[in-house]
């Protein structure tokens, strides 16, 4: 699938034929952003390139990339609208305050579907209680840091 294929799906999936919501440039780097977490949920390293995703990917990996893709958008939406407004005047009230929650919401489940599709595709991933779909890094430890000691490693051990 092409990029033009790919942004034009996801126009229709988003309800913006027209591109009146989001430009070209916007959607492109929600379905690269969104190729980046599949690559990392998934283990798996398909390139991004000029025209778009890797041709080789499976309908079911383009219809999760793009529903990827449509989180990041409703992200992207939701930052737009932070600051949206409230006006009244007289019998006229105008009210977009809601516009955030609204696509805060719409992410949220959307999330959740991502998370159910990729659980249907690497079954081992989330197994424990404290386990989600993110793959996690492992052999890290934290950094600790006390305030009034010598940054010095044997003074905070005590040594």
């Amino acid at each position: 699938m092409n990029l033009n294929d790919l942004l034009t799906s996801l126009r229709l999936d988003l309800g913006d034929q027209d591109g009146v919501l989001f430009g070209d440039a916007q959607l492109e780097r929600c379905l690269h952003r969104g190729l980046i977490q599949i690559n990392g949920d998934l283990d798996t390293s398909y390139p991004w390139v000029a025209s778009g995703a890797d041709l080789t990917m499976t309908a079911d990996l383009v219809e999760l990339l793009l529903l990827c893709a449509k989180i990041n958008a409703c992200q992207m939406m939701r930052t737009r609208t932070a600051n949206a407004f409230s006006f009244s005047s007289g019998d006229k009230r105008v009210d977009k305050t809601k516009q955030p929650e609204q696509w805060a919401e719409l992410a949220a489940d959307l999330t959740t579907e991502y998370k159910a599709r990729i659980k249907q595709l690497k079954p081992d991933i989330g197994t424990t209680a404290s386990d989600d779909y993110m793959i996690r890094p492992t052999g890290l430890s934290p950094v600790l840091y006390q305030q009034g000691v010598n940054n010095e490693l044997d003074e905070y051990l005590g040594a």
